[in-house]
């Protein structure tokens, strides 16, 4: 704490708490008042102490907080700015006591008013009138602005509530329905000899319900991810972010084939593949990447823009938030899968982390939608990694 050479006089035709009181009322105020500068974690008053000084904050902020004797912690009850006031109790409650401590975030600029000896003298009553006038309009402005932001917290909060019950309900009964049918796809998948024609059901179905979910939330589809903006940057970042993964795969490939006999055979660029259960042609080829491309941005449609998106804003705020959200987002799209086989699930699962990482870095499913097409066409359609996986 320094006492500072600032004029009182002076501060006090600045602030707006003052700033109107005739020249005699400034004059006698500053025989009570000093202005003193606190610095980091300086104490300004503490809980408990006598109530004599009301406190102007002239600049830097403030924290309040109150004790809890039965745990020995403090809890923060707010933030105070300049302009603001606190030490209040002083002006009505002369024998009382500070309910609260005051501690100085950064350096701060405070205007101390002695208000215990500015109201122990009985010459100053219309003084002390328009300093409880004063101090009792803007004690009343603070609490109708903290009452908007509180109503508008709330609000918010039942907002999120509502969203998260409808996405609980959602989720759960989707997956009620599919772990009841599981043996049933899975026999299904069997006897088609192919999975395309359940994946595509489920991954429409999926989509449908996030899309659902999304316009019943309350919140705008920009808030879930669901946006073009800054597309060229995301765009630019994704193929740049995901080139080295398509490098590892190259190298995996040309390993496995080199190192491994078994797989010796297998050609390193293998086009045909994906199309061993139904022969390959080059028309087929082009059909079915222009049709992983499309669905390549609905499955990111649900599994960043609604699954991630929603747990990230419906979770408590804490540092593994986001991976929290990355992890279990990816945990629900990869079981989704699991009707196919384990394999094909946890591939599903592996790089639906680096895409999860991605989308919460940029908020937007345009790059993730990108880099899903470039890793899927050239591990899947190129280098043919579903001999390994199938």
């Amino acid at each position: 704490m320094i006492n500072t050479n600032r004029d009182v006089y002076t501060e006090m035709q600045k602030n707006h708490l003052t700033n109107d009181l005739t020249e005699i009322e400034i004059r006698t105020l500053r025989k009570f008042s000093e202005v003193v500068q606190y610095e980091q974690g300086d104490y300004i008053m503490n809980e408990g102490e006598s109530s004599q000084f009301l406190y102007l904050i002239e600049a830097g902020n403030v924290f309040l907080y109150k004790n809890d004797s039965e745990v020995g912690k403090k809890h923060l009850i707010s933030t105070l700015s300049p302009g603001e006031v606190f030490g209040d109790r002083a002006l009505f409650e002369q024998a009382g006591q500070q309910q609260q401590s005051a501690i100085s975030q950064g350096v701060t600029s405070i205007m101390k008013i002695n208000i215990a000896m500015l109201f122990a003298a009985n010459h100053y009553k219309d003084l002390q009138a328009t300093l409880l006038n004063k101090v009792a309009f803007q004690l009343s402005s603070e609490l109708n602005k903290k009452n908007v932001h509180f109503i508008a917290r709330k609000s918010e909060e039942k907002k999120t509530y509502q969203a998260l019950g409808v996405l609980t309900i959602s989720l759960l009964t989707v997956l009620s329905i599919y772990t009841l049918l599981l043996i049933s796809l899975t026999q299904l998948v069997e006897f088609i000899g192919v999975s395309t024609y359940v994946d595509v059901s489920l991954i429409v179905g999926f989509a449908l319900m996030m899309g659902i979910i999304m316009k019943k939330s309350g919140y705008s589809f920009e808030e879930f991810g669901v946006t073009t903006k800054h597309w060229k940057k995301h765009s630019k970042e994704a193929i740049l972010l995901t080139s080295p993964i398509l490098l590892f795969f190259f190298i995996l490939k040309w390993a496995l084939i080199t190192f491994i006999p078994a797989f010796s055979h297998i050609p390193l660029f293998n086009l045909e593949a994906t199309f061993e259960d139904i022969g390959f042609s080059y028309p087929m080829f082009a059909f079915s990447v222009i049709i992983y491309i499309l669905f390549s941005i609905v499955q990111e449609f649900i599994a960043r823009a609604g699954l991630q998106s929603a747990l990230y804003k419906f979770l408590p705020n804490t540092k593994r938030k986001v991976l929290i959200s990355i992890v279990v987002s990816n945990l629900l799209f990869a079981m989704a899968h699991s009707h196919i086989n384990i394999w094909f699930a946890l591939t599903a699962f592996i790089p639906g982390l680096f895409w999860g990482w991605m989308f919460a870095r940029q908020r937007s499913i345009v790059g993730v939608s990108i880099s899903h097409m470039m890793i899927g066409i050239w591990v899947l359609f190129i280098l043919g990694f579903t001999q390994f996986v199938m």
